[in-house]
């Protein structure tokens, strides 16, 4: 059990990780595409490599963070110590192509993208997944809320200021070379994060069972035979297309094709981070007498129904409320994934009796993964499209992907809410615990 203060620092360690993933996610294609013109099949293709690479990483250092005891440091720190400063490097390189690069060099800006998003893809999943995977061991299922919520505080505010960073950036607008007063917020983002994980790695100890031999595919059938969880999977997947079609396309519609002003970015920022809380909240109330399932279908249709209306919009004040409905969308599905892959793994080990934490938070990372860069290339093509669209108001054309984005986002995410009436991700844990004790004591009296 932990103390209060203990699950403070433990979930509030997402801090600096969530600021620089969430700026570098709502940024990216903002950063790469809109703002020093990186083709959109470029920019796509580089976002899709990255996803591949935080793929190979979360289901690598999962598992080796469930099987790499060592005496000083246990089995998850290691990796920590390691990542964090890592992982600040990389987010720091990603947005200074102009140190290493001239103008308008379009190859280059392509490998250098690819390389440093891959880089930090790769460098988050080392830190992030062990660190992830420590929650079902230092918690039990009644504590995880709790925990849960700090997490979602961390992830919230990390959100805020990386929304914020990002509307920064949107409005500075360098067409080459980065601001003294941008490079200025990387560098404190990138303090926040190294500093965020201190407390944990100082005052947390306790890990779950040590599985001596690694078997990979005997823990991929056995969690393959879990009909819940191949389900999650598959819904997780399409939510991951939509949401991230959402989030990477965000910046660039309101920059590009609605032409926001400072006030306009501004209203947007603070309109965006005032639903995401108020949902969250809405939705903390919803999960204990509707379920997660219920709370993460009606999440996703209230994205369902408004999205569809970027093939109309004009104005800035129907946009608003278009990604004000979205946006509690995507409230809804950042709250979930925590809570279910640590209650995934408490089922396995109440079944089987070993600790599985790192497989259940690294192995989703494929099949996650997978889809995000499957989004991330269709977006490159969506937004490949021709440049027929008439920006409202004024003479310029823009890709046709500006009006199509919000359907093609739509129909994945009404798709995953048909899959998850079939899907159970609301175990009764007092029922399996009374089953499988009963199971263990007629084997062993």
């Amino acid at each position: 059990m932990l103390t209060r203060i203990q699950k403070m620092y433990f979930g509030m360690a997402r801090l600096g990780p969530s600021i620089l993933l969430d700026m570098l996610d709502l940024a990216s294609a903002l950063f790469y595409f809109s703002i020093i013109s990186l083709p959109a099949m470029y920019t796509g293709t580089a976002i899709a490599f990255s996803y591949l690479s935080i793929m190979f990483s979360e289901l690598t250092f999962g598992n080796l963070s469930d099987r790499t005891p060592t005496k000083r440091w246990g089995r998850r720190k290691p990796f920590i110590m390691v990542g964090a400063p890592l992982m600040a490097i990389s987010f720091l390189l990603v947005f200074n192509p102009y140190l290493f690069l001239a103008e308008g060099n379009v190859i280059g800006i392509f490998f250098y993208a690819t390389i440093t998003m891959s880089l930090f893809k790769v460098f988050y999943g080392m830190t992030m997944t062990p660190y992830q995977s420590w929650m079902p061991e230092l918690t039990e299922p009644e504590e995880r809320p709790a925990v849960s919520s700090w997490q979602n505080v961390g992830n919230f505010t990390g959100f805020v200021i990386g929304t914020f960073g990002t509307v920064l950036l949107a409005i500075e607008s360098p067409e080459w070379g980065l601001p003294s007063e941008i490079l200025y917020m990387i560098l404190g983002f990138v303090v926040i994060q190294l500093l965020g994980f201190t407390p944990s790695l100082i005052g947390l100890h306790k890990e779950g069972k040590f599985i001596p031999q690694p078997n990979i595919r005997k823990d991929l059938n056995r969690a393959l035979k879990d009909r819940d969880f191949v389900g999650w999977l598959v819904a997780q997947g399409l939510i991951s297309v939509g949401i991230a079609m959402v989030v990477r396309t965000t910046f660039p519609y309101i920059n590009d094709y609605l032409v926001f002003g400072v006030t306009e970015f501004i209203i947007f920022g603070v309109e965006l981070l005032s639903v995401v809380f108020v949902f969250f909240v809405i939705y903390q109330f919803t999960i204990p007498k509707v379920g997660k399932r219920f709370t993460l279908q009606l999440a996703m249709m209230l994205a369902v129904v408004s999205l569809p209306f970027t093939m109309v919009i004009t104005t800035s004040s129907a946009a608003f409320i278009l990604l004000a409905f979205t946006g509690a969308g995507v409230a809804g599905y950042y709250l979930m994934p925590y809570i279910v892959y640590a209650d995934f793994a408490q089922k396995d080990e109440i079944m089987t009796g070993e600790g599985r934490a790192g497989f259940y938070t690294s192995f989703p990372s494929i099949p996650l993964n997978l889809m995000q860069a499957f989004s991330a290339f269709l977006w490159g093509v969506i937004f490949a499209l021709p440049e027929v669209v008439p920006v409202p108001g004024q003479a310029t054309l823009v890709t046709q992907g500006y009006l199509f984005w919000g359907p093609i986002a739509a129909l994945f995410l009404f798709l995953s809410v048909l899959v998850l009436f079939k899907v159970d991700i609301d175990p009764d844990f007092e029922s399996l615990e009374a089953q499988y004790s009963d199971a263990r004591r007629e084997i062993d009296p």
